[in-house]
């Protein structure tokens, strides 16, 4: 009698509607919160909201397999914004070079290295050019300022080679300029250095113009002499 009463008694859902429902309903129960939690932060057209990140003096990106540079070589004959002449040796280590291939053979051995001809370059320049603003007490400050700014950060400030961007983990350490190498680099040899970049220091002369190199090369000078004084300086 009883299991007759249960097979007439009519379910208002089928078994079948009763899971579905109770899936749905688990379902949703995870995946509404998890929408309203994340939509915001969904960027269906972001157009140029997010854009490649290049950070300075780095790279970033590929063009076929060429990395592309945060600060790229001017376009030769550029005339800077803020006027004055181009550098007129900008091709010298160039020159080097095309000369060393013509010599030697583009293929023969025993070539001599990129930085030894970016150094035959400078000394060259450093030949031909000599410092034209004079030593007053205005070009030491003016220099020195521009030397915090630009210069303290991987050479320090006494210029040991000691900034707080070099060290482990960090940028290489550049040449001390106290050495006897670097005493003896003429002006024009370091105001090529500033305005070509040297090894892992890329050029500043998007940063410096021609006066304030020389100005910041002043100063160089005095860190160096306070640094390795002459008997005549500590007799005083």
């Amino acid at each position: 009698m009883i299991k007759e009463k249960l097979q007439n008694l009519q379910l208002p859902w089928s078994p079948l509607m009763f899971k579905a429902t109770l899936v749905g309903t688990v379902l949703a129960a995870f995946f509404i919160p998890v929408v309203i939690v994340g939509l915001p932060f969904i960027e269906f057209f972001n157009d140029m909201a997010a854009q490649p990140k290049a950070k300075t003096q780095g790279t970033y990106g590929r063009i076929y397999g060429q990395q592309l540079q945060t600060e790229r070589i001017a376009v030769p004959g550029t005339v800077p914004r803020h006027g004055g002449e181009t550098y007129p040796f900008t091709e010298f280590g160039k020159q080097q070079a095309d000369e060393q291939t013509a010599d030697a053979g583009v293929d023969a051995p025993g070539k001599a290295p990129k930085v030894d001809l970016e150094l035959r370059a400078a000394k060259q320049v450093g030949a031909l050019w000599t410092n034209p603003v004079p030593r007053t007490p205005e070009a030491f400050a003016e220099g020195k300022e521009l030397y915090d700014i630009f210069c303290i950060t991987c050479h320090g400030n006494k210029g040991q080679a000691d900034g707080p961007a070099v060290g482990a983990d960090r940028f290489p350490a550049p040449p001390s300029f106290h050495t006897d190498r670097a005493r003896e680099f003429t002006d024009g040899a370091v105001y090529h250095f500033i305005t070509q970049g040297y090894q892992k220091m890329p050029s500043y002369a998007d940063k410096l113009d021609p006066t304030e190199r020389w100005m910041t090369i002043h100063y160089i000078r005095a860190l160096q002499r306070a640094m390795n004084p002459e008997p005549k300086d500590l007799a005083k």
